[in-house]
């Protein structure tokens, strides 16, 4: 026999709805719908044991307040950005695209996956994105993982691109050629989990604070550079640019998409729009306006 599943208590409940409310609607609009499914999962008289039989399913309730159009809007957006992603994570372990342009070296295809990233996210969150409370320390704890892994990362690649260490791995010295293997995998796992965590960025920034948006910016400019150097590696030819060039020649190149990326990295301050409708209705509660959408059909009337 099949257990029977236990009724969700109010927190659970609350929890899993505002899970489903923050990804589907804008900040202000989930924080105030939420606002007003807190009043009335808490009420007294609410028997905790009919909470889906009165409320409906938690991301049934979320679907049925929910702009569609607005909402497609959104996916098309995060399929954009996420697919960026996968290339990146993809291009950083493998270093090999299934993708090419005739006119075009595939080093550069990173950049451009960074530069759609970059003006499409910024773009959007401008537009939608909200702060929420207090700058998150788990935000910063990531932020500083992910640049102390990419500036190690990075400084290896400085370290194997001299034009001794080319004169030393020719002469098959087992200990540098173990140098440049560690560095390409390293490279291969701190692009792949950079991209990551770009995307965990970028999940947060839209359900909980649009300044999570930094750690996505901060990543995918990792993954970009990595895959950069990634593709220069694979196709290297040793004759162009010459030895002792190469360090210099990728260098000039990582220098500004890093400070670029950096640059950008914490967006800048957005205005919260006012006075603006739910679902073209307002109600007011004690003297504060507030949206909210009546429960559908299956819902109990209040």
């Amino acid at each position: 026999m099949m257990k029977q599943q236990k009724p969700l208590t109010k927190e659970q409940y609350l929890k899993k709805f505002s899970r489903a409310v923050r990804w589907r609607l804008t900040p202000q609009e989930s924080e105030e719908t939420i606002a007003d499914y807190r009043e009335l999962i808490f009420q007294e008289e609410r028997d905790e044991s009919k909470l889906v039989e009165e409320l409906g399913e938690p991301v049934q309730s979320a679907h049925l307040l929910t702009d569609v159009r607005a909402y497609r809007r959104w996916l098309a957006v995060f399929g954009v950005l996420a697919f960026g992603l996968f290339l990146l994570a993809k291009w950083c372990f493998t270093g090999r695209s299934s993708i090419y342009f005739v006119y075009y070296d595939p080093w550069w295809y990173p950049v451009w996956v960074l530069a759609v990233g970059l003006a499409l996210s910024l773009y959007w969150f401008r537009r939608h994105g909200q702060k929420n409370g207090p700058l998150s320390k788990r935000l910063v704890l990531a932020l500083a993982v992910v640049l102390i892994a990419g500036c190690g990362v990075m400084y290896g690649i400085w370290d194997v691109t001299g034009a001794v260490i080319y004169e030393q791995v020719s002469e098959h010295r087992s200990g540098l050629i173990e140098q440049v293997r560690l560095v390409i995998t390293a490279m291969m796992y701190v692009g792949t989990l950079s991209a990551a965590a770009a995307l965990a960025g970028l999940v947060l920034a839209k359900c909980n604070d649009r300044r999570w948006l930094a750690l996505y910016i901060l990543g995918v400019t990792v993954a970009a550079m990595i895959g950069f150097v990634t593709f220069n590696f694979k196709g290297m030819n040793l004759d162009y640019p010459p030895v002792e060039l190469m360090r210099v020649y990728l260098f000039a190149r990582l220098g500004p998409i890093g400070a670029g990326g950096k640059k950008i990295a914490i967006p800048p301050k957005l205005g919260v729009p006012q006075g603006k409708h739910f679902m073209g209705q307002a109600v007011v509660h004690e003297g504060v306006t507030a949206r909210h959408r009546r429960p559908g059909p299956h819902h109990v009337q209040q």
